[in-house]
């Protein structure tokens, strides 16, 4: 294993946690996990491709696209009155 193998595995690990802390908070700053995967998805591909591991290659670009769309709900996309639709009007 090279050293660039080691930290982009650790590094993706990081991200990857820090996402899901991130997410588990529920709060306004809670679109920042999908960033944090975001970020963790790159490192996986990456150490995927230096690894010559497709399953995880696969996995981790698949995950990418939940990762976008994580950041366009919470973060781009305008807020949506749920209240409104629930209540009928």
């Amino acid at each position: 294993m090279t050293a660039m193998d080691w930290y982009l595995q650790w590094i993706g690990c990081a991200f990857g946690v820090l996402g899901a802390w991130l997410l588990a908070l529920n709060n306004a700053r809670s679109g920042w996990g999908f960033v944090a995967f975001l970020a963790s998805n790159v490192c996986w591909i990456l150490f995927g491709i230096l690894t010559n591991a497709p399953g995880l290659i696969f996995m981790q670009v698949a995950f990418t696209a939940t990762s976008l769309l994580g950041i366009y709900r919470w973060m781009l996309a305008k807020p949506r009155d749920f209240r409104a639709r629930k209540s009928g009007e």
